[in-house]
């Protein structure tokens, strides 16, 4: 039995409608994906080829190369932070980061002694009034 009549040729008319523009999404979608492509092709092809200048550049730098592979640039970009330092300044890092790691529990340690010390104040001017 064919399908014949109005509706038929209204549901016929509804799905040409539909498929022509289904095309037309895809071939914009296309379109986009392939611009993308080259706009972070010429990104980091512009990241390659700019030589870093201070830290702050290294930093940056990394982290674009990060972004444009698709991954956290977070640590990328601090190790060029630090590549970009001058050996003097790297080593004034090392030390303060040495100084914070020795110092840290000791500096814990004299947060809750005075912790403990306000606590003791607060309970003996309670028990006064």
């Amino acid at each position: 039995m064919a399908a014949t009549g109005p509706v038929w040729r209204s549901i016929e008319a509804v799905l040409e409608w539909l498929e022509a523009h289904t095309h037309f999404a895809d071939s914009v979608r296309n379109r986009v994906e392939a611009l993308v492509s080259k706009l972070q092709e010429k990104a980091k092809a512009l990241a390659e080829e700019t030589t870093p200048h201070g830290p702050g550049v290294s930093a940056g730098l990394a982290g674009i190369r990060a972004v444009l592979a698709g991954k956290n640039p977070l640590w990328p970009a601090a190790k060029g932070l630090v590549s970009g330092l001058s050996a003097q300044t790297k080593s004034m890092l090392i030390i303060l980061i040495v100084l914070a790691l020795l110092l840290g529990p000791v500096l814990l340690i004299v947060l809750l002694l005075a912790l403990i010390i306000a606590g003791a104040i607060a309970a003996v001017r309670a028990a006064r009034k």
